[in-house]
C-alpha cells in the first residue's frame, strides 16, 4: 500500500539586521531570538553594520537588489532563500530595513531595541523582547501602509514642531513612565515651540494655522505616545493632528489624556484624514521621521500614501 506523501514545509531563513548603536541594545535579546529560531529548526544570518548607510546597503545585498562584495557579503547560502528580514533596533532601523523589504515583497519584523519603539508599540502592543520574539516566529503577518515625505518613505509617523522637540529632549533623558511625567515634559516643550504660519492642504481642503503640534500618523505611536490610538494600519489614509496655535489648547491636559488613550480630538487639537497632505513653507524646519530627525530641504512638504504596502510579521 502506497503511503501518502507529506508536503514539506518551507524552511524559514531569517536575516537579522542588528543596530548595535540602538539606545537599548541588548546582545542577549538578539541571542534569544537566534536560539528560538534554531529551536524551531529555522536558519538565520546576522549582520551588524556600523552605520545607517551600511545597514541600508547590506539589506539591499541580502535581497539581491545590490551586488555582494568583500565589505557587503551575501547571506548564508546553505540557509536557503531569505524568507524574512528582522530589524533589531529602533524605529530608524526598522525604516531602513522595511523600505528594502517592501520593494522586494519580503515580510519584515522588529526586535525593539530603541528608546521609544513606536512601530513595535503600534504593532505588538507590548514592546518587550519576549512578546516581539513570539510574534516574529508565529509566521502570521499583517499588511500596513507606507507613505512618502521629503522623498523619504515612512511607516509610523512624521512630525513638525512639538514632536521633533520632544524627540530631542528624550535623546538625552529618560522616557516618562506615567501621565504626570508626560504632562510636565510636553507642557514645557510645547511652551518653547516657535509658532510659524503654515498653509496646510488635506486633499482639496486648504487652511492656515500656526501650530505647536503638526503630526501625520500611519500608526498610533510617536515619541512614545499614542497620538492616534484609533489609527488603522492599512486603510490607505494619512491622519494629520494639529492645533491652531492660538494657545487655547492645554498641552499638559493633552499629554495626560493621550497617555491614557482617552483624548477626544475636537476644536483645540484636531485630527483630519486624507490621502495627500501638503504643508508650506517648510524649508529648513526639523522633521521627525520614524524616530530620525532631518532638516526639510524643500519649501513645500508633500506627503502621499504609497501604492505599495508592507508585510509585517506579527
Amino acid at each position: 500500500m502506497a503511503r501518502p506523501r507529506q508536503q514539506r514545509t518551507r524552511r524559514q531563513h531569517y536575516v537579522l539586521m542588528v543596530n548595535q548603536s540602538a539606545s537599548c541594545y541588548q546582545e542577549k535579546a538578539v541571542q534569544g531570538l537566534i536560539n528560538e529560531i534554531k529551536r524551531r529548526n529555522g536558519s538565520y544570518t546576522v549582520y551588524e553594520p556600523e552605520t545607517a548607510l551600511e545597514l541600508l546597503k547590506q539589506t539591499e545585498v541580502v535581497v539581491g537588489k545590490r551586488r555582494s562584495s568583500r565589505d557587503l557579503p551575501a547571506p548564508y547560502s546553505r540557509g536557503g532563500a531569505v524568507t524574512a528580514l528582522v530589524a533589531c533596533g529602533g524605529d530608524g532601523t526598522f525604516n531602513l530595513v522595511a523600505r528594502v523589504a517592501m520593494v522586494m515583497d519580503l515580510p519584515v519584523a522588529c526586535l525593539p531595541l530603541g528608546k521609544t519603539n513606536n512601530i513595535a508599540r503600534s504593532l505588538y502592543e507590548k514592546p518587550n523582547i519576549e512578546t516581539a520574539t513570539k510574534r516574529i516566529l508565529t509566521g502570521s503577518y499583517k499588511v500596513i501602509d507606507c507613505a512618502v515625505a521629503a522623498d523619504q518613505p515612512f511607516f509610523g509617523s512624521i512630525g513638525i514642531g512639538l514632536v521633533p522637540e520632544l524627540a530631542e529632549q528624550l535623546q538625552g533623558g529618560q522616557v516618562p513612565r506615567f501621565g504626570i511625567g508626560w504632562s510636565r515634559l510636553v507642557s514645557r516643550v510645547a511652551a518653547g515651540v516657535e509658532l510659524k504660519k503654515t498653509v496646510v492642504k488635506v486633499d482639496s481642503f486648504r487652511f492656515e494655522i500656526r501650530p505647536i503640534i503638526l503630526n501625520i500618523n500611519l500608526l498610533p505611536y510617536s515619541v512614545g505616545l499614542p497620538l492616534s490610538p484609533a489609527s488603522i494600519a492599512d486603510d490607505g489614509l494619512l491622519e494629520i493632528i494639529f492645533d491652531q496655535g492660538d494657545h487655547k489648547a492645554s498641552f499638559s491636559a493633552y499629554a495626560r489624556a493621550i497617555h491614557k488613550k482617552k483624548y477626544l480630538y475636537g476644536d483645540d487639537i484636531r485630527l483630519y484624514r486624507g490621502t495627500v497632505i501638503s504643508c508650506q513653507p517648510m524649508d529648513g524646519q526639523m522633521l521627525y521621521l520614524d524616530g530620525e530627525l532631518i532638516k526639510i530641504p524643500m519649501e513645500t512638504l508633500e506627503i502621499r500614501i504609497s501604492p505599495k504596502k508592507l508585510s509585517v510579521l506579527c
